[in-house]
């Protein structure tokens, strides 16, 4: 009781409400603009956070999430271009819909049905909440060392992307970790005789350059504007219409909302899968499944439903676990890192206060961004037809001010250019950056269980139930996929040799 009291006076304080409705804004604005994503926008706000509240600085980045996801399908319903990756289902039906004339319909229906979906799934995880706090005060450094494996694992396995490329990507991102003084042994490592390198990387130039830089590449190669093409929105009454579409299709809603939250718990899935799961349940359960596709409404309700409520599962995930559930939480493992905090077991048994603050959050950035959206999008949508010639010269100087600003020294702008081009060459040959970041964001916590581990243990530290549990799911991930196209192999030869 006394850590939700504390959660629910958070807002009482008009900063930190300035901050959430700041971050429910620019989450909706960045989400709306196709190729520069809530994520950019976090990503530039990191440099600034050093000096803020924790509370202050993690509501901004939480509220942004929520508010992205909403904002990415006005231009996927409008204009066929998904504002963010976690829209792009919505293109199935959203804009079909709009070429029959029923844009306002789609987006009411898209609207309603993400804020609702990512207000229920809060719920979802206040009531999970009793049920973490006896797991995670069950573990011990030993546990940690695996559970870290685990969620590397997951999120190369089953994040975007190719399961080979996806664990390089954490191997990697462990190694870049490793650059600096040992913590332990106080011995130097990869740092080339370089002073800059004793401390390690910086942070904040590595997530700009992996994340940022890259979407302002890809817009300035695209040149003039994003949108195409123009939607007219008919009167709010077809907006109301597609929100009581959500009614009407409740048990699809609620089904779809479940799925995006389970999704969100797995460590290192995402939106971006729950969505294409939740449009497949929506397909099969229908009664006329062909005509997905075609601009139906239930086509929208469906992957709408499950993209924000895998926020709240997600959140879950990473503050409990430490193992971020989302990409998108992989900029919010940063956060906890540059502003002193350590997200796991002892945010929950310690500092219970936050993760509640953090799901209160969520709700607020998902009823700011239903509301602008419901009543503004047809002029929100307008952003779109700003050009690129404009917009890449403004991202560009916040972003390389944000990579100077923490330390005024100009070797994290060169920091960031090099992570530019590993991010841009990654995203071209289908590596998984998300995981880099885990692996580099987790290194040194992986070294300091192990070392306690090792130290208090000995060698078989890993003979706890729980370790050999972590590590029974570990295999079992890694090995599900060969497995599967073996098996899918030789079925397909029996069904050629019959």
């Amino acid at each position: 009781m006394e850590a939700w009291l504390q959660a629910l006076q958070n807002y009482g304080d008009l900063a930190f409400v300035g901050w959430v409705l700041a971050g429910g804004i620019g989450g909706l604005v960045f989400g709306i603009i196709p190729g520069i994503s809530g994520m950019t926008l976090v990503a530039l706000f990191l440099p600034f956070v050093l000096d803020m509240r924790a509370e202050y600085a993690l509501a901004f980045i939480t509220a942004t999430s929520g508010a992205s996801f909403i904002g990415g399908s006005v231009t996927a319903i409008l204009l066929n271009v998904p504002g963010t990756s976690v829209s792009a289902a919505t293109l199935m039906d959203g804009f079909p819909m709009t070429q029959k004339g029923q844009a306002g319909r789609a987006l009411g229906a898209s609207v309603t049905s993400s804020a609702m979906g990512g207000i229920l799934a809060v719920f979802l995880a206040f009531a999970m909440v009793p049920m973490i706090l006896p797991m995670v005060m069950a573990m011990r450094s030993a546990d940690m060392v695996f559970l870290i494996l685990m969620g590397l694992t997951f999120i190369g396995v089953l994040g975007t992307g190719a399961m080979i490329k996806g664990l390089i990507s954490g191997g990697v991102g462990l190694l870049i970790s490793f650059i600096g003084y040992q913590a332990v042994t106080g011995m130097p490592r990869f740092t080339f005789g370089s002073t800059y390198l004793y401390d390690g990387l910086p942070i904040i130039p590595v997530i700009l350059g992996l994340f940022a830089l890259p979407e302002v590449i890809d817009l300035a190669a695209k040149g003039g504007t994003i949108a195409q093409t123009k939607a007219v929105i008919k009167g709010m009454a077809q907006v109301i219409e597609g929100a009581k579409d959500v009614f009407r299709h409740w048990a699809l809603w609620l089904r779809s909302t479940i799925i995006g939250y389970i999704v969100g718990v797995i460590p290192g899935i995402g939106a971006a899968t729950s969505i294409w799961v939740a449009y497949g349940q929506a397909k099969q359960t229908s009664k006329n499944p062909e005509k997905f596709g075609t601009g139906i409404v239930e086509g929208v309700i469906a992957p709408e439903s499950s993209n924000n409520a895998t926020q709240a599962g997600a959140l879950l995930t990473t503050v409990a676990l430490g193992i971020p559930g989302s990409a998108e939480h992989a900029l919010v493992l940063g956060a906890f890192l540059i502003l002193g905090l350590t997200a796991g077991p002892t945010i929950m048994t310690q500092h219970l206060d936050l993760p509640l603050t953090l799901f209160l959050v969520i709700i607020s950035g998902n009823l700011i961004g239903g509301i602008l959206c419901f009543w503004a999008a047809p002029h929100l949508a307008k952003i779109a037809y700003v050009p690129s010639r404009i917009l890449v010269p403004l991202v560009t100087v916040m972003l390389f001010a944000g990579a100077f600003v923490m330390r005024e020294q100009f070797n994290d702008v060169t920091v960031t250019l090099v992570f530019g081009a590993l991010g841009f060459g990654m995203r071209k040959l289908g590596f998984n950056a998300p995981a880099l970041l885990v692996g580099y964001v987790l290194g040194s916590l992986f070294e300091q269980y192990w070392f306690i581990a090792i130290q208090a243990s000995g060698p078989l530290f890993f003979m706890r139930p729980i370790s050999l549990g972590i590590i029974a799911v570990t295999v079992v991930v890694l090995v599900s996929g060969p497995i599967r196209g073996i098996v899918q192999r030789l079925f397909k030869k029996g069904a050629r040799g019959t």
